[in-house]
């Protein structure tokens, strides 16, 4: 006899449709959860870059990041129970992440931003029967979590090789990113020993972004209107004196005959900080310099009165008759649109900039300041360079090596041409710290670190 075997389709059928069942609800799951995870690691990794990028070691750079990272994680899901914004648990800054996190302490060494999000719960579809076949209570809900660290990497191009001692390293007051150094004039000299350790007060040479760092290759660098060479959050430093060749390349701005062309378009040296003058070992002044002298000499009038207390950038632009906004010894040239607080326009009028050319000194800056060469493409930039600011005993700067610059760089007006040797320096005055909000030439690149 056969035994009745009516009903056996249901059961597997049972047993199918439960496997089914489960299998789909656990595809479900593990697509919701991988959902949920990507859109919480896309917003923490979203607001980790959006904060790196106001890491720029200035005054309140963490409020800024602070305030940036959580704007930009403004994300919602759909999937967390009751559904629900993305939202920014914590923040913290490091100045380093190897060997071991080490968290940072101030604006200036905030070198990276980790983002954590507040945790959201999902609901496990397939454990209430996971609980059932296996007769448990386990939880029907799952945390998930995100987090991402980003730091800064800035790097400027068409700069010249040149680098300078950070001040700040022997007097904080001498701290060129503040803005309230804008106007100081610094004296700054080639270090003592070739390829020695270089100290606040010298200057030095950098390789080529293509490796190169001949003498040749770094005058030429140093003469270019618009050098091609972009620089990094590293630099590499060049060895050897290069006196002359520096001395040329920079004096190529002024019109000087060096083989180069394309000056300033006005070539004058303008005089230096009475605190220089009056110590010859001191290496910065404090801005104020002989402006009535100088205009005087140099127009036979006296200084405007939009020019009281200017800079001497803020003078070479007026008396190129060149539109710029002041506030104090702070300036914005070119601008556009709305002027900071404080910041007043100055229009310079014709009447007040007589011409003074010197015939019998043609070529000589000390006395006239119309270049007889053609004019450089980049107009009255052509005085300005953009340097890192190193720090050069911590570092132990000397020789052929990578340094870090921190993103640290300034815009220098060069105030007259380089003289002979023995002294040979190089007389700037701080115009501006750079950051990616003020020079098209100097970015802000972010990435992911973790």
């Amino acid at each position: 006899m056969f035994r009745d075997r009516r009903g056996s389709i249901t059961v597997y059928t049972a047993l199918f449709l439960t496997a089914g069942v489960s299998a789909g609800t656990l595809a479900v799951d593990v697509g919701r959860m991988s959902v949920l995870r990507s859109e919480m690691q896309n917003t923490a990794d979203a607001a980790a870059m959006a904060g790196a990028v106001q890491l720029d070691g200035r005054d309140n750079a963490r409020a800024r990041a602070l305030d940036v990272a959580t704007n930009a994680a403004q994300g919602w899901s759909a999937i967390p129970s009751g559904g629900g914004d993305l939202d920014v648990a914590s923040v913290i800054y490091y100045s380093a992440l190897e060997p071991a996190p080490v968290v940072a302490t101030s604006d200036a060494d905030a070198v990276f931003i980790e983002v954590e999000l507040e945790p959201k719960q999902v609901e496990i579809l397939f454990q209430p029967l996971l609980n059932a076949v296996t007769n448990t209570t386990s939880s029907t809900v799952s945390s998930m979590n995100a987090v991402a660290t980003a730091r800064i990497d800035p790097f400027i191009c068409h700069a010249p090789p040149l680098m300078m001692c950070d001040l700040s390293e022997i007097d904080a007051s001498l701290d060129f990113t503040q803005v309230a150094n804008a106007g100081r004039q610094v004296r700054l000299k080639e270090a003592q020993n070739s390829g020695g350790p270089l100290a606040p007060g010298n200057f030095g040479l950098l390789a080529l972004s293509d490796g190169s760092a001949g003498a040749n290759d770094i005058e030429g660098a140093l003469a270019a209107v618009e050098p091609e060479s972009c620089y990094s959050l590293d630099v590499t430093t060049a060895t050897g004196s290069k006196t002359e060749k520096v001395r040329a390349g920079m004096n190529a701005r002024f019109d000087v005959a060096s083989g180069w062309p394309f000056p300033a378009p006005d070539v004058i040296n303008y005089p230096r900080d009475d605190t220089l003058i009056a110590d010859a070992a001191a290496l910065a002044g404090d801005g104020v310099w002989d402006i009535s002298g100088y205009w005087q000499d140099k127009h036979g009038v006296a200084p405007p009165p939009a020019l009281a207390d200017a800079s001497r950038y803020q003078a070479y632009l007026y008396e190129l008759g060149l539109e710029f906004a002041r506030n104090g010894r702070r300036t914005i040239y070119p601008f556009d649109g709305t002027l900071p607080e404080g910041f007043t326009v100055v229009s310079p009028d014709a009447e007040d900039i007589p011409v003074a050319l010197d015939p019998a000194n043609s070529d000589d800056p000390d006395f006239d300041g119309v270049a007889t060469g053609e004019i450089a493409a980049n107009g009255p930039a052509r005085r300005l360079v953009q340097v890192p600011l190193l720090q050069c005993v911590a570092q132990g700067i000397g020789g052929h090596a990578s340094y870090p610059t921190d993103g640290k760089y300034v815009e220098l007006f060069i105030t007259e041409s380089v003289g002979a040797p023995p002294e040979a320096a190089i007389y700037a005055e701080v115009v501006r710290p750079l950051t990616p909000a003020n020079n098209p030439d100097f970015h802000a690149n972010v990435r992911l670190v973790r």
